[in-house]
């Protein structure tokens, strides 16, 4: 009864409300904004000085440096020094994995040159064996 004579002697009728506080809920939606564009500058400003600190630290390209288009390729491989390709989608998957095995099998199966700047050569895995078993292993000379 305390409540009802509290507000009719106040001149208002009494109004029951749910308990929730809207104000704590916008001032907690507004922190919550405000700190995102502060993290989000805080990120852009790294970015950026990053890009200018990549671009005053980095080598510049000789003036006289070629640009090279298409990547070399020898033997199937690409050259050192030049680009790669762009990626291609394969039409036929089973294809290029069964050239892979035939160049594999050829390369354990035959006699070639493996680096000819070096004077490196292969032979067939077979007849590596057949020396490895005849020579041993290399071993150090104990001290």
């Amino acid at each position: 009864m305390s409540t009802t004579s509290a507000a009719s002697d106040s001149g208002a009728d009494p109004v029951q409300t749910d308990g929730v506080d809207f104000r704590g809920i916008i001032w907690f939606l507004a922190v919550i904004f405000v700190t995102t564009f502060v993290c989000q500058g805080l990120v852009v400003g790294i970015f950026k000085y990053f890009e200018y600190d990549v671009d005053k630290t980095d080598a510049a390209r000789a003036p006289l440096a070629a640009s090279v288009s298409m990547p070399h390729i020898e033997d199937g491989r690409v050259v050192a020094g030049t680009p790669m390709p762009e990626p291609t989608l394969l039409a036929d998957d089973p294809a290029p994995l069964a050239a892979f095995r035939a160049d594999e099998e050829t390369r354990l199966t035959t006699y070639g040159v493996a680096d000819k700047n070096a004077g490196t050569y292969r032979i067939p895995i077979e007849k590596a064996k057949e020396l490895l078993l005849q020579r041993g292993l290399p071993a150090r000379a104990s001290k």
